[in-house]
């Protein structure tokens, strides 16, 4: 079924920020996290009990909150990512809702308030968003979608100090010491995936396009790395602007390349691959490519934000090229539990497709930037950033044990493969990351 394109962008935006919003109460009163939750709820939101000693976190007792905590949301509702941003906008909205249900049946005094923003996919628009949080007093925030946006943001975040839980921002670029975290894997890991993929499929050269942002040189240069230490051959590829809405000298040029490959190195079509490194603009491209012979009839592989992405298989022209190169993308795997369920049964009730995967990371950062507000009793971003990794390892959300690395990305995590077939996205296969092992269903 072909999704429906509603926007849905709830939460009560907030007309001025509210003096006394977050009040901490007698600093020597332990909050602990309670044993047991709303019965409908208690195997579907996520809300492990914690461990009654967590001092260790923040150095400080717990306190207790009481009021209200904004918490800002910068996700895109438009733009190149829009698609997958819409997924995860409604993952965020319904975490709030469950997290405040868990407070209230445990008599907590404070709920956590939405602040949505649209980023439109946009790096410029995306800083203007978090101006506008700031100036509400808000410095906690979950987002953003991509990670020119977050590079583009990170500067102001932490100069005015401003924590960030990002559910989709994959570049190895990012992958340093600041105020953000970041729910999924960075791209050193989904490099070692693109790889082995060309490899099982018998590629001996592989021909990418590629977005000229912070994502795209990151996860190009990855898969370059990665394929070439098993001794494939990676061509410089085409580096094309993300602005770029037309792709006809782009597709002219990869239809060069295959011939150049073939016809003066002497290699078979078949160990020829197009690796198509892009967001929804790619249903431009592939549009562009489907007048040519050989782009055709080498095999394409993709990236993870190409997967499972409802733009490629609402144009009939896209999905069936598609279709008939046996494109096949990877994209990080969540966990698979009764959270997973509950947000992937949600989903598909409102937008009738299963969501992009980057959905179970943005419905888990709410929990863990609740959970870790509960813990703390403030909302202070030093006291916040020291605490959550403890935190979070102590809850198994959508995506399982969250355990981050130094840097603040999940530390790793199995991949999903997925295929068009039969005009849908589905599930061909996996990559495990604890075996190093592909496999097809």
């Amino acid at each position: 079924m072909n999704r429906k394109y509603i926007y849905v962008i709830a939460g009560i935006l907030v007309a001025g920020f509210v003096a006394g919003t977050v009040m901490l109460n007698d600093p020597n009163t332990e909050m602990g996290s309670p044993d047991t939750m709303q019965d409908d709820m208690s195997d579907t939101t996520g809300t492990d009990t914690m461990q009654d000693d967590m001092s260790d976190t923040t150095g400080t007792d717990t306190m207790t909150l009481s009021g209200t905590v904004n918490v800002g949301v910068m996700l895109p509702a438009t733009g190149d990512l829009a698609s997958h941003g819409q997924d995860n906008n409604l993952a965020v909205q319904l975490a709030a809702e469950d997290f405040n249900d868990y407070l209230a049946q445990n008599d907590a005094d404070w709920r956590i308030n939405l602040v949505i923003e649209d980023t439109q996919t946009d790096p410029v628009l995306a800083l203007e968003k978090i101006q506008s949080l700031n100036s509400k007093g808000i410095n906690l925030i979950l987002g953003t979608q991509s990670s020119a946006e977050l590079r583009n943001v990170k500067p102001y975040a932490d100069s005015n100090g401003i924590m960030l839980l990002s559910p989709s921002s994959t570049s190895p670029k990012l992958a340093i010491d600041d105020n953000i975290f970041r729910l999924v894997p960075d791209d050193t890991k989904q490099g070692v995936v693109i790889a082995e993929l060309l490899q099982h499929h018998g590629i001996k050269v592989a021909i990418p396009i590629y977005r000229a942002d912070v994502w795209g040189d990151g996860l190009y240069e990855s898969s370059r790395d990665n394929f070439e230490a098993l001794g494939g051959t990676m061509d410089e590829g085409i580096r094309y602007s993300p602005e770029v809405t037309v792709f006809s000298t782009e597709a002219a040029l990869l239809e060069d390349s295959v011939k150049r490959y073939m016809e003066e190195e002497g290699y078979d079509i078949t160990e020829i691959a197009v690796l198509m490194i892009s967001f929804s603009e790619a249903v431009h491209l592939l549009n562009s490519v489907t007048s040519y012979e050989n782009l055709q009839n080498v095999q394409w592989f993709g990236s993870d934000a190409s997967s499972n992405d409802d733009a490629i298989t609402a144009d009939p022209l896209a999905s069936k090229f598609v279709s008939d190169v046996n494109f096949v993308s990877a994209q990080f795997s969540a966990s698979g539990n009764d959270h997973y369920k509950r947000v992937q049964s949600y989903l598909i009730d409102t937008i009738g497709s299963a969501p992009n995967n980057y959905a179970y990371s943005a419905y888990d950062s709410l929990w863990v930037l609740g959970k870790t507000i509960e813990h703390t009793g403030t909302t202070d971003t030093d006291t916040i950033k020291a605490a959550l990794p403890s935190v979070s390892k102590q809850h198994t959300g959508a995506l399982g044990n969250i355990i981050f690395n130094d840097y603040g990305d999940l530390e790793t995590a199995d991949y999903e493969l997925w295929s068009v077939v039969d005009g849908s996205w589905q599930v061909i296969g996996k990559y495990h990351a604890s075996t190093g092992q592909l496999e097809f269903f």
